[in-house]
C-alpha cells in the first residue's frame, strides 16, 4: 500500500471509532484522566484538561477498584512466581517430547518475565478494564540481554479492524510521534528516505515532534520473499513510506471485555460502575462542602450601620467592629451527615461489587485461612470472572504466547540471545504438532476445580462400593489414568510423572524381584524340610552299620 492509501484507510478507521470514544473518555475521566486525555484529540502532542478533571474526582473508590482488579488479573492469569502456561501437542507419549515441551514452556516463561512483561501488563490491564488494551511484542534490541520487548500502545492512538467477518482483530493502525533526532536515527533505509524537512529539523531543532503511522495487516497476496504480516511506517505530513517490513506472526495482542455488537471495539468493566461513581462523586462533593461549613462555621450578620457584612472578614486575631453583639450570629448547617455517609457506603459497595474488589481483597483474609478456603475463594472468583477470562484466554494470551514462541525459536537459532535461556532444538516428532496451550495460572486451576472435585467424589463413592464387597465395580474405573488426569488438572509438572514405558519397566522389575524373593523363600522352605530328613536318614544308616 502507498502512503496515500494508508491515509485514506486511517481516516476511515478514525470515523468508525468515533461512536465509542465518548464512552472511553467518560470512563478514563472518572478514573485515570491522564490516560484518556488524548482520546478524540486529533493532535497527538496536545494534552487535554486532565489535571482539572483529576481535581474533580472527590472519591477514589472506582480508581482504587480498577487498580485492585488489574493487580488481581495479573496475579491470577500471568503470575511472575509460577509457570502459568504449557505448550502441548496431541498424542505425545515419549518422555523426550514431554520433556522438551515442558523445558520450552519454562524457558519462554522465564524470558517473558525477565523482558518486562509485568510492567507492560499493568498498563494493559488498566486500559483493558477501562476500555480495551493492546500489547505489542517485538524482538529486543541486539545490545539487550532480553529476547522480547513489550509495549502497551495507548488507547487513543490505536485503530482496529478485522479482515474476516466475525474474526479476531488482525489489523491495527497506530499513530505516534518521534522527535526529529529519533526519526533520523530510527529510519535508515535508503529505499524509503525521510523528508528533507525532518532531516533539517534533526540538525537545527532535534526535539521537534513529527507524527508517524504504523500499519500492521495480513498480506492477501504475499510474494515469495514477503512475511505473512505486513508492517509499514508512514510519515504523516508528507504521506511518504519510511519503512516496509513484516512479521512471521501477529505482533500485537488485543484484550477486549464487553464487545460492542457489529464492531471490533469493546467497553471495559469499569463502565458498569460509572453510574454509582458519578452519584458518589457528587455526594462526596456536597458532604465536603457541608463539612467545611461545620468546621469553619457559617455566620449571619445584620447591616446595622457600623458593621458592613459585605466587607467583614472572620478569622483568628481579627477585630470586627459592630454596634451590638447580636449583629453577628452563627448559623447551623442544614445538611445531614449521617444520611450522606449512609449513601456513600452503599454507593462504594456497589462500585466494589461491580469490580469484584471485596472478592479479590477480602478484609478477613489472614493466616488463619485454610488451603481449602483459599481454593474455594479462588474458584468463586473464577466463576464470577468467567466472561472476562474466557475472552482473555481465547484471544489475548494465545496471541502473546504464539508470538513469544516464534521469536524465541528464531532468536535461539541466531544465537544472539545474550544471557537469556535458549530453547533446545525441537524433536522431529513434534514439528508441526505443537498447537495447544494448557493454562496453569491460579484462575485456570480454579476453573478446573470442579473437574477435580467430581473425580474425587466419584472415587470416594467408588471406594465405598469396593469395601462393601462389590469388587467387580473396580473393573469399570481406570485408576491410573484418573490420577494422570487429576495431575494435569492440578498443574503438576510432567517431569514428575513417569511415562508408560518407565512405569511398565518398574512393574516388571518389581514383579521379577517378587518372583525371585518367592523362589528364595520356596528354596529355603524346601531346605528346612529336606535337610532334617537327610540328616535323620544318615543317622539311621550309621546306626545300622
Amino acid at each position: 500500500m502507498t502512503g496515500a492509501e494508508h491515509a485514506k484507510r486511517l481516516n476511515a478507521l478514525k470515523q468508525r471509532r468515533q461512536f465509542i470514544e465518548s464512552y472511553w473518555k467518560d470512563t478514563f475521566d472518572n478514573t485515570f484522566p491522564i490516560r484518556g486525555s488524548k482520546i478524540g484529540v486529533d493532535t497527538l502532542d496536545v494534552v487535554g484538561d486532565s489535571k482539572s478533571k483529576a481535581a474533580r474526582i472527590y472519591d477514589g473508590t472506582l480508581r482504587n477498584s480498577v487498580r485492585g482488579m488489574a493487580a488481581a488479573l495479573i496475579w491470577g492469569l500471568t503470575p511472575a512466581n509460577a509457570l502459568w502456561f504449557e505448550y502441548e501437542a496431541e498424542d505425545v507419549k515419549g518422555q523426550a517430547e514431554k520433556k522438551w515441551l515442558e523445558e520450552a514452556s519454562r524457558t519462554i516463561w522465564t524470558n517473558i518475565h525477565q523482558s518486562g512483561w509485568d510492567v507492560a501488563a499493568v498498563e494493559f490491564a488498566i486500559d483493558y478494564i477501562c476500555a480495551m488494551g493492546v500489547v505489542f511484542i517485538t524482538e529486543a534490541h541486539e545490545d539487550s540481554n532480553n529476547i522480547y520487548q513489550f509495549e502497551t500502545w495507548p488507547v487513543h492512538s490505536s485503530y482496529y479492524a478485522a479482515s474476516k467477518r466475525g474474526g479476531m482483530i488482525d489489523t491495527v493502525y497506530r499513530r505516534y510521534t518521534l522527535s526529529a533526532e529519533q526519526a533520523v536515527s530510527d529510519f535508515t533505509d535508503k529505499r524509503y528516505p525521510l523528508s528533507e524537512a525532518i532531516r533539517k529539523d534533526a540538525e537545527n531543532k532535534p526535539d521537534e515532534l513529527h507524527e508517524f503511522w504504523h500499519a500492521i495487516y495480513p498480506r492477501k497476496k504475499k510474494k515469495a520473499a514477503e512475511l505473512p504480516i505486513a508492517s509499514e511506517h508512514v510519515e504523516a505530513k508528507t504521506k511518504k513510506l519510511v519503512r516496509v517490513s513484516g512479521y512471521h506472526e501477529q505482533p500485537f495482542s488485543v484484550g477486549r471485555s464487553v464487545l460492542v455488537p457489529d464492531s471490533v471495539y469493546s467497553t471495559g468493566v469499569a463502565d458498569d460502575a460509572l453510574p454509582d461513581h458519578k452519584t458518589l462523586n457528587e455526594l462526596v462533593k456536597y458532604v465536603l462542602m457541608n463539612a467545611d461549613m461545620a468546621i469553619a462555621g457559617m455566620w449571619g450578620a445584620v447591616d446595622d450601620g457600623v458593621l458592613n457584612p459585605k466587607t467583614v472578614t472572620i478569622g483568628p486575631r481579627k477585630l470586627v467592629v459592630m454596634q451590638s453583639k447580636d449583629s453577628m450570629f452563627p448559623l447551623s448547617p442544614g445538611g445531614k451527615f449521617d444520611l450522606g455517609f449512609m449513601l456513600k457506603k452503599d454507593l462504594q459497595g456497589g462500585i466494589r461489587e461491580a469490580l469484584l474488589t471485596d472478592e479479590f481483597h477480602p478484609g478477613n483474609e489472614g493466616p488463619e485461612m485454610t488451603a481449602y478456603e483459599i481454593a474455594r475463594r479462588e474458584e468463586k472468583i473464577a466463576k464470577l470472572l468467567s466472561p472476562i477470562l474466557g475472552r482473555l484466554q481465547s484471544e489475548h494470551l494465545p496471541t502473546v504466547l504464539r508470538r513469544c514462541a516464534g521469536i524465541a525459536m528464531r532468536v535461539g537459532r541466531r544465537g544472539v540471545a545474550g544471557e537469556m535461556p535458549i530453547i533446545p532444538d525441537m524433536p522431529e516428532g513434534l514439528k508441526g504438532r505443537v498447537n495447544k496451550i494448557n493454562y496453569k495460572s491460579p484462575f485456570a486451576k480454579a476453573q478446573k476445580a470442579a473437574d477435580i472435585m467430581a473425580i474425587e467424589r466419584f472415587e470416594s463413592g467408588f471406594a465405598n462400593l469396593a469395601k462393601s464387597g462389590l469388587t467387580q465395580v473396580v473393573d469399570i474405573y481406570d485408576v491410573e489414568e484418573a490420577q494422570r488426569e487429576k495431575a494435569q488438572l492440578l498443574g503438576v509438572p510432567q517431569r514428575l510423572l513417569r511415562d508408560e514405558t518407565s512405569v511398565k519397566k518398574i512393574r516388571q522389575d518389581r514383579a521379577a524381584a517378587i518372583h525371585a524373593q518367592q523362589q528364595q523363600e520356596r528354596e529355603a522352605s524346601m531346605k528346612e524340610k529336606i535337610v532334617p530328613e537327610m540328616t535323620k536318614g544318615m543317622m539311621k544308616g550309621q546306626a545300622a552299620a
